[in-house]
């Protein structure tokens, strides 16, 4: 297993079948952006093993630059919405929604547990809701500098962070809002129809 920041196996795999779902010429352009070692280490891992954080950062990177930001973020918050049906996540999530309802507030104040299912050595999660309840910070604090000094990255991560509202139906907003020393937050808001 590698040691380091590292990501799950299989919300990689995922991440390019959903860039293949959207395009498979998009799909086929982003497998040929990159080394192709890193390229035959993704394909060849198990669901369950951990590949270097790195590894997601050059799939995103190439994603956005070829797809652009728009096409990119939709890209990464389907990924996320997906991640919530695979055996890794679902039992986890389900069990959150029959405890906590479609509370979108009280999903973002347990997402700190999800991050750590996806994620190792990639840095802390921590979330402040709203006085309102209808807004909340999102912090990453020790973030790797691979994923810190990548813009693409956190938007894509802005743009995942956003997933939890198809879960509750809420109409809701993610945005990166500050990136600096290895930190990063995002803030959100939402509203219940």
């Amino acid at each position: 297993m590698p040691r380091g920041p590292r990501i799950l196996a299989s919300f990689l795999h995922d991440t390019l079948g959903v860039i293949d779902g959207m395009d498979a010429g998009l799909g086929e352009q982003v497998r040929a952006a990159l080394k192709p070692e890193l390229l035959a280490e993704i394909q060849e891992a198990w669901a369950a093993s951990w590949l270097p954080i790195g590894h997601d950062v050059a799939v995103t990177e190439a994603f956005f630059r070829l797809a652009g930001e728009q096409r990119a973020c939709e890209a990464m918050r389907q990924n996320l919405v997906a991640t919530f049906e695979k055996p890794i996540l679902r039992p986890i999530i389900e069990g959150a929604l029959r405890v906590l309802g479609a509370d979108t507030a009280r999903l973002l104040g347990w997402s700190p547990r999800a991050f750590g299912l996806l994620f190792r050595d990639v840095g802390e999660m921590s979330v402040e809701i709203g006085a309102g309840a209808d807004t909340a910070t999102i912090r990453l604090t020790g973030l790797p500098p691979e994923v810190a000094d990548s813009r693409a990255y956190l938007l894509g991560m802005a743009a995942a962070l956003s997933a939890v509202f198809t879960l509750t139906g809420a109409d809701g907003r993610a945005n990166l809002a500050a990136a600096a020393d290895g930190e990063a937050r995002f803030e959100l808001s939402w509203q219940h129809a």
